[in-house]
C-alpha cells in the first residue's frame, strides 16, 4: 500500500500457500476510513472481481478474489491490514487460511 505509515511488510507461508502481509497506520480513524476504500478500489482496479465478501457490521472488512489473486483488507481503527495471495483462492478457503494473518 502506498498510503499511511508502514508498520509491517512480510511474506508468509501457511498451509502450502504464500501470502504477502502488510499493515499501515494513519493519524486517526477518519483518515484510515477514507483510505480503506481508496486502497480497495486501487487494488481491484482494472481486474474482474470473481467473488467478494464484505462485513456488513461496519463495511471495513472485505475479502475479494480477482482473476489472478485473492486479498483481504481490514481496517482496525487507525490501522489498515492487507493479506494477498499469489494465486486466486476461493474466498471461503482464503479466509480460513489467511484471515488469522491479518490480526
Amino acid at each position: 500500500m502506498r498510503e499511511g505509515k508502514l508498520l509491517k511488510s512480510e511474506m508468509v507461508c501457511k498451509d502450502g500457500e504464500k501470502f504477502y502481509v502488510e499493515k499501515v497506520a494513519f493519524k486517526d480513524w477518519h483518515v484510515s476510513l477514507h483510505h480503506f476504500y481508496l486502497i480497495s478500489d486501487r487494488i481491484s482496479e482494472g481486474r474482474t472481481i470473481v467473488e467478494q465478501k464484505w462485513s456488513y457490521e461496519d463495511f471495513c472488512d472485505v475479502t475479494i478474489r480477482l482473476d489472478d489473486y485473492t486479498y483481504a483488507l481490514n481496517r482496525q481503527v487507525e490501522v489498515i491490514a492487507l493479506v494477498r495471495s499469489f494465486r486466486p483462492i476461493p474466498v471461503e478457503e482464503f479466509d480460513r487460511i489467511a484471515r488469522p494473518l491479518i490480526m
